[in-house]
């Protein structure tokens, strides 16, 4: 850790700039029936005096009329200030280096002009890298061929729509934080806002502390609107089977009250899934073989609701009130034809399979947030989670000649989970640096009543993590910096296991922006990796006579060690990230096989392994031919080699080399896009587990601004396939091959209706938190 702090320290402060660089800072005001008002949100570019054509710089004035342009070089530009219902202001500009410090001060005023109300006026896409983000803006055209602000989300390079679900998603498939001026949002917030009400979107490909465990993060800054009220509907449906996404969403505002309303329904139910597991193993002493045959038919109801209330002044407080009833219901209904081959003996089995699994879990989340004096702030959040779930798992297996049972697994879980997240932070702004401190407490109770072949359990589990974080960031000159220190106390006490653990996460980055165009970040990490409540669990269920399926309560938090060199190009025609990255992970939680101590069974379970580490290369980015989003490509690529070392199979390692591509075709009027994966073997634990194939084609047409149709289809002339098998050395070789031949050139059709009238999205929540572990087997 002492060459790290080292390294960084001469990063920060040994470093002397080459480049004479100028801060340029000052006010906007407008004037309105002859009085000067402060201009909050207003778009100013800079362009190169000798090729007005190619834009140098952007930003956006801030609530009171504040703007700041960072790290220019000495020179002429031509500056351009546009808002809407206000005259363009177009002026020459010569940025010279002060006698007596960095910042220069310029002011600007600018004149009605109710005329150009109607007008979009965002002049132009630009991306703005910084140490843990990139910033985006959108032009006109953008703005003009999207829906709702959901749409111009899916025009970042990192982020796409997943085909199958419909919602947003990082294009290497990392989990992604959706919020609105710092508030956690879900599709349907983005279905809410207007697109033209969208300032400019912070994308996080390194989150900040506050947002621990997020893969990435997309915070979309609005304008401030008027009291008013929005809507819509958002329906997708298969008529082949049984498909469904639908969306309903509606807010209102009225002075400091806000209420918003949404639901979404996820409905599945297929008929045809076919998959076949082979197994082979030494059982007392005894070489073994079962072959299943399975067909079966499976589906899920997810109900998710939301009501949000809201109070708030501007700039001053904010209430927030958030209830979620969501339920959830899952069942599998299979038939199999089983042939075991015990020495030299071989039977004929036919078995069958019945799951049903109930999931509630009522959200109660409370949310404030206080303005402090000098450029300072408050926030508090508590979350309260109520898990009920509910399994039923009947197994059953029978000879094929005389029709007698052989095998009865009946197993039933209750689970009552209770959990309680709270949080506090205090941020302090100073300059181009920010402070950010704040304490959380995660604390979870679970009660399950299991009855499985092993017998009758009550398993109680109490798990409570502390995390205390502080981080500082900022940028001086070209040189950009982030250092994230956070410390974790956890506390665990299950079946047959009770541990204290203290595990330190910091993170440092450093930075050099070349110029707008190029940047270099260096990032160093630490994280734990943690089991779930599910991990810890004595549940069992029967994969074949001789396997079971269970939990581990001895399962200790794996940590891991990582860092990366990365890349980062951007103009009108291409936004490309690319670099080298490595981790090493200490004890790190994968699935193995192993025998019973009283060999009655071998288990397939979790265990800590002694090491695992990965390092390679990742390519990501968009390309644009046209130099605009009328046509692009998006892609993503890793390169990456997966090594782990376990006391039960020994050293394996693997070459992990996924490819996913988007090409997209869009006007005001139609949109078309095609996503394919090349798919890959990823290595985890004592199984090698194939990347689920994609290929799939939408298109979407908008009648109006208020109405647009869709289709798609997805696995276009194949069915979904899915494939894994353990690697040499495993206990018991395992292979398994799926196909859901209901998703074989599955096609949806979807309509999309949705109205506003002036929806006030000022939030700014600092911190969110959720409970999504329902402790399911």
């Amino acid at each position: 850790m002492i060459r790290y702090i080292f390294f960084t320290a001469l990063l920060f402060f040994l470093i002397t700039p080459i480049f004479s660089q100028v801060q340029m800072r000052g006010a906007l005001t407008a004037s309105e029936n002859g009085k000067s008002i402060p201009l909050g949100f207003a778009n100013m570019v800079l362009y190169s005096a000798s090729d007005t054509t190619r834009m140098i710089a952007g930003t956006v004035s801030d609530l009171n009329g504040n703007y700041l342009f960072e790290n220019l070089e000495t020179g002429r530009y031509r500056l351009v200030i546009s808002s809407i219902g206000y005259k363009t202001l177009c002026q020459s500009l010569r940025v010279v280096m002060p006698s007596s410090s960095d910042v220069l001060v310029r002011d600007y005023e600018l004149e009605e002009d109710s005329q150009l109300l109607s007008e979009v006026t965002v002049e132009g896409q630009l991306r703005r890298q910084y140490i843990d983000k990139a910033s985006y803006s959108f032009t006109a055209q953008d703005v003009r061929s999207s829906r709702y602000s959901k749409d111009l989300l899916t025009k970042l390079p990192e982020l796409t729509v997943d085909a199958q679900s419909q919602n947003l998603k990082t294009v290497k498939g990392g989990s992604l934080l959706i919020l609105i001026n710092g508030a956690a949002a879900t599709d349907n917030d983005l279905r809410l806002l207007p697109p033209d009400k969208v300032l400019r979107v912070e994308y996080y490909d390194f989150p900040p502390a506050r947002y621990a465990g997020a893969g990435a993060v997309a915070n979309v800054i609005t304008r401030s609107l008027d009291d008013g009220y929005g809507g819509g509907a958002d329906l997708s449906h298969a008529f082949t089977t049984g498909f469904a996404n639908d969306n309903l969403y509606f807010g209102y505002n009225k002075g400091r009250h806000q209420l918003a309303f949404d639901y979404t329904l996820n409905w599945r139910h297929y008929r045809k899934r076919e998959s076949e597991d082979l197994f082979r193993y030494i059982f007392d002493g005894e070489s073994r073989e079962s072959h299943y045959s399975n067909h079966n038919k499976f589906g899920y109801q997810t109900h998710t609701i939301g009501l949000k209330y809201t109070n708030q002044s501007v700039d001053n407080y904010i209430f927030q009130a958030t209830v979620k009833p969501n339920f959830e219901k899952r069942f599998e209904d299979g038939k199999s034809a089983i042939r075991n081959t015990f020495g030299d003996e071989k039977t004929d089995y036919t078995g069958t399979n019945r799951n049903r699994t109930l999931i509630q879990s009522p959200v109660v989340d409370l949310y404030y947030w206080k303005s402090l004096p000098r450029e300072s702030e408050i926030s508090a959040n508590v979350v309260g989670t109520l898990f009920r779930t509910s399994v039923e798992n009947d197994t059953y297996e029978y000879l094929s000649q005389s029709g007698e049972q052989t095998l009865s697994d009946e197993m039933e879980l209750e689970n009552r989970k209770q959990s309680l997240i709270g949080e506090v932070a205090y941020t302090k702004k100073r300059g181009l640096d920010s402070w950010n401190v704040g304490y959380k407490i995660d604390a979870n109770w679970l009660d399950s009543d299991i009855n499985n072949l092993l017998g009758d359990f009550n398993y109680r589990s109490r798990y409570t993590e502390q995390y205390l974080y502080g981080e500082f960031s900022g940028m001086r000159r070209k040189f950009l910096y982030r250092l994230s220190l956070g410390a974790k106390y956890i506390t665990n006490n299950s079946y047959s296991n009770k541990y204290t653990r203290f595990v330190f996460t910091p993170l440092m980055m450093a930075g050099y922006q070349i110029n707008y165009q190029h940047t270099l970040r260096l990032v160093l990490t630490q994280d734990t990796d943690l089991p779930s409540v599910s991990d810890l669990s004595n549940n069992a269920q029967v994969i074949t006579p001789d396997i079971i399926s269970k939990g581990n309560p001895m399962l200790v938090n794996a940590t891991e060690i990582g860092g990366g060199l990365i890349y980062t190009f951007n103009n009108r025609f291409a936004s490309i990230n690319t670099g080298f990255l490595y981790s090493y992970t200490d004890k790190p939680i994968n699935e193995f096989f192993v025998m019973e101590t009283d060999s009655r069974y071998i288990a397939r379970t979790k265990e800590n392994a002694v090491y695992g580490q990965e390092y390679g290369g990742m390519l990501s980015g968009q390309l644009k031919p046209f130099g605009g989003d009328i046509f692009s490509i998006k892609t993503s690529v890793q390169v990456i080699h997966q090594q782990l070392n376990s006391h039960l199979i020994g050293n394996i390692s693997n070459w992990y080399c996924p490819v996913n591509v988007e090409a997209a075709f869009q006007n005001q009027r139609w949109m078309l896009a095609y996503q394919y994966r090349f798919t890959s073997m990823n290595l985890r634990g004592a199984y090698l587990v194939r990347d689920e194939n994609q290929s799939s084609f939408t298109a979407r047409y908008r009648l109006n601004r208020n109405l647009s149709f869709s289709g798609t289809m997805l696995w276009t002339f194949m069915p979904s396939r899915y494939h894994s098998e353990t690697l040499p050395g495993s206990l018991v070789n395992h292979q398994r091959d799926t196909k859901i031949l209901d998703n074989k050139s599955m096609v949806l059709v979807g309509v999309n209706w949705n109205f506003n009238k002036g929806k006030d999205y000022t939030t700014k929540r600092t911190i969110q938190n959720q409970d999504k572990d329902a402790a399911t087997f």
